[in-house]
């Protein structure tokens, strides 16, 4: 959530909180619950739209395997400066800078207030009377309050019945700490200081704490006390955040101390407020939980679904949507003979198993795939993704290739050992076994002069070799918390622009494109298994996109779950030549 959107929703809350008490409750003799609501609406205010509460989503969708992709970086011959930044950047960066300055302001004069006072009462005259202390000084104009201090000043005698009247009052904001509520509204006010109503609030609120002391301290001497608080009308205050005896407005003060009737309605215009803070935090903290499951490299993610069911025969088969991230991938078909009926895969009250789990199936994997010979000599590698059914019997069918043809044989044998699977445990669908189908990447990679089978993507510091023991090492193509280079996309780009030289062949025959680089960023924030992807431009891009991906300093390692975890990442760098 940025900070905009937060300010927006605090001034939104605030705003209807604020109103419901200027229309039901403002001028009405329960001060106390009018205090305590004020209070509450700010502190309100200020935690809901922090909140984020998460609702399941009943048209929730299965997600594609998709992979995270960067901004596309354009970079032209010759490389001039740093990339043109924003001009909008500047008027965030103007705008925050005028924010931080106003707030640290008002923070520096409540500051300066709270100093101010400490250095009254080190110059006063100070005398202990429990519950609280009682400090004369010449600089003291008229009486006020501050937490435990009494404040009067040196000519004014505590025997006359206005003035002690006058004590009463600053007593009782002691005995009910309005001190308190008046510091913390004046910080949320300095740092929220762009919301009227959290000043509207503030100004209410002192209000309300003279209302309360009015009440108590006057007694049965109403009209008496009236006429105290009409004869010292024109005295000044001399600190914003104390306690004053004549606080202004006097009109509405003298209207509340001699207001006796009991409103109407008065016990519904204070519960009526429950369903209306319970309906706009509802309104501000829940939202649809749209995060989609991590979805595993290493591990087989199994079938992908379509949301949508029809019914077309006897036997059931899952059938794969086109997942919208790999745009290389070739449209799947299905034999003609089976009949294929679309299944939510929440519907499946059992996912097909490979005898023994996942790990099993890794282990089988890795033991029975060869690496073709002639692929292994011409130095060809790369991922081969194998799609394939499961039928009601748990029998392996109709497995097919269905990435960017690599050749040499890679294809053939990735088929070759999914046929050669043993039976799986079917799938289940309201008790009656269904096909459904499934989906595993072999990635067949040569690291000194060896040739490397792994599913998925794997990584070479394991020193997975053909025909052992499969890694448990997972990496993630989709995570709740991507992993994020220093300082954002503008940092990178400003990496990616400073550090990448256009291949002089290239520039001499005009090659230009597009070079996707697909890398591993590992739960240390380290890349690794660093590779293009997608059709080769040649004449030095591949190699040069590669070489500056791999000088890169270190990322933020993504998190799934609350754990940092590997994730594959897809960088597009564009070469364009300048006319």
């Amino acid at each position: 959530m940025t900070a905009l959107i937060y300010l927006e929703k605090v001034v939104l809350c605030s705003a209807l909180l604020y109103g419901y008490y200027h229309l039901a409750l403002r001028n009405n003799r329960f001060h106390q619950w009018n205090r305590y609501y004020l209070m509450l609406i700010t502190l309100v205010s200020l935690v809901t739209p922090l909140l984020q509460i998460p609702l399941p989503d009943n048209n929730e969708k299965t997600s594609a395997v998709l992979t995270y992709t960067s901004k596309i970086l354009t970079l032209r011959e010759p490389i001039t400066a740093t990339p043109t930044i924003d001009p909008t950047a500047y008027l965030r960066i103007g705008l925050t800078v005028i924010y931080a300055l106003v707030m640290a302001f008002l923070l520096y004069r409540l500051l300066s207030g709270i100093l101010g006072i400490r250095r009254l009462i080190r110059r006063s005259t100070v005398q202990e009377i429990p519950p609280f202390r009682f400090a004369r000084h010449p600089q003291v104009k008229a009486p006020f309050s501050f937490f435990r201090y009494i404040f009067w000043d040196m000519d004014s005698s505590l025997d006359t019945p206005d003035n002690k009247q006058v004590l009463q009052h600053e007593l009782v904001h002691l005995r009910e700490k309005h001190s308190i509520d008046k510091i913390l509204l004046e910080v949320i006010t300095a740092v929220c200081w762009i919301n009227p109503f959290f000043h509207l609030i503030k100004r209410e609120l002192s209000l309300v704490h003279e209302f309360i002391a009015d009440r108590k301290a006057a007694g049965n001497e109403v009209a008496g006390y009236a006429e105290n608080i009409l004869r010292n009308a024109f005295n000044s205050r001399q600190f914003s955040i104390t306690n004053d005896f004549f606080h202004p407005p006097i009109k509405r003060r003298i209207f509340m101390l001699t207001q006796f009737r009991q409103p109407r309605f008065s016990y519904l215009r204070r519960i009526l407020v429950l369903p209306i803070s319970a309906t706009i935090f509802c309104s501000l903290a829940f939202v649809v939980d749209q995060r989609p499951s991590a979805i595993r490299a290493l591990v087989p993610s199994g079938s992908i679904l379509s949301p949508h069911v029809q019914q077309e025969g006897p036997t059931q088969v899952a059938q794969a949507i086109q997942p919208t991230g790999d745009t290389t991938r070739p449209k799947r078909t299905i034999d003609s003979s089976v009949r294929v009926t679309m299944v939510d895969p929440s519907q499946l009250s059992v996912r097909p198993v490979f005898p023994g789990g996942d790990k099993a199936l890794a282990i089988y994997l890795s033991r029975n795939t060869r690496y073709p010979r002639v692929a292994f000599e011409k130095g060809i590698q790369g991922t081969v993704k194998i799609h394939f059914i499961i039928d009601a019997h748990g029998n392996v069918t109709h497995a097919e290739a269905i990435n960017t043809p690599l050749g040499e044989r890679l294809e053939e044998e990735a088929i070759r050992v999914i046929k050669a699977m043993p039976q799986w445990k079917p799938a289940e669908k309201d008790g009656q076994k269904v096909a459904v189908d499934y989906l595993i990447p072999l990635q067949f990679k040569l690291e000194k002069e060896i040739g490397i089978i792994t599913i998925g993507e794997a990584n070479p510091s394991e020193g997975t070799t053909q025909n052992t023991q499969p890694r448990t090492e997972e990496v993630f193509t989709f995570v709740e918390n991507p992993p994020t280079y220093e300082g954002g996309e503008e940092a990178l780009a400003r990496y990616l622009s400073r550090n990448i030289r256009y291949p002089r062949e290239a520039q001499e025959k005009g090659t230009s494109g597009t070079v996707f680089v697909q890398f591993v960023v590992d739960k240390e924030g380290y890349i690794k298994d660093t590779r293009t992807v997608g059709k080769e431009k040649g004449n030095g891009l591949e190699d040069e996109a590669i070489r500056v991906v791999n000088a890169m300093p270190r990322w933020h390692a993504g998190k799934q779950n609350g754990r940092d975890v590997n994730v594959q990442f897809n960088l597009p760098i564009r070469f364009t030549l300048q006319e």
